[in-house]
């Protein structure tokens, strides 16, 4: 996204490509537009664990249907923030995705 966040202390490399890969990032506005559009739209009040990107369901990265990382993954959360791990009835951590959303 094209903003001016860490403008103040930029490093060498993004003082090199910036002006390079500006012309090809979403402006504030356009990577809002998904947030915006999740949070205000009434089809979709119901749903959830879904992944969005431009304003569409769809599939996320396959890493993050990994069982075992969303398990160690919400250890750690529950563990950092002083919270005990809370479960489901079937083991699996609260949030993790279901294992037939698993891509192929």
């Amino acid at each position: 996204m094209s903003t001016s966040f860490g403008a103040e202390d930029p490093g060498t490399l993004q003082r090199v490509f910036m002006p390079f890969l500006r012309p090809f990032m979403k402006s504030p506005t356009q990577g809002a537009a998904t947030s915006v559009h999740l949070a205000s739209a009434p089809e979709l009040e119901q749903v959830t664990g879904q992944y969005f990107a431009n304003s569409h369901a769809t599939r996320s990265s396959k890493p993050s249907y990994d069982q075992a990382t969303a398990a160690r993954l919400w250890q750690v959360s529950t563990d950092l923030v002083g919270l005990t791990a809370a479960r489901n009835p079937n083991g699996q951590p609260p949030l993790a995705p279901k294992s037939k959303e698993q891509p192929e």
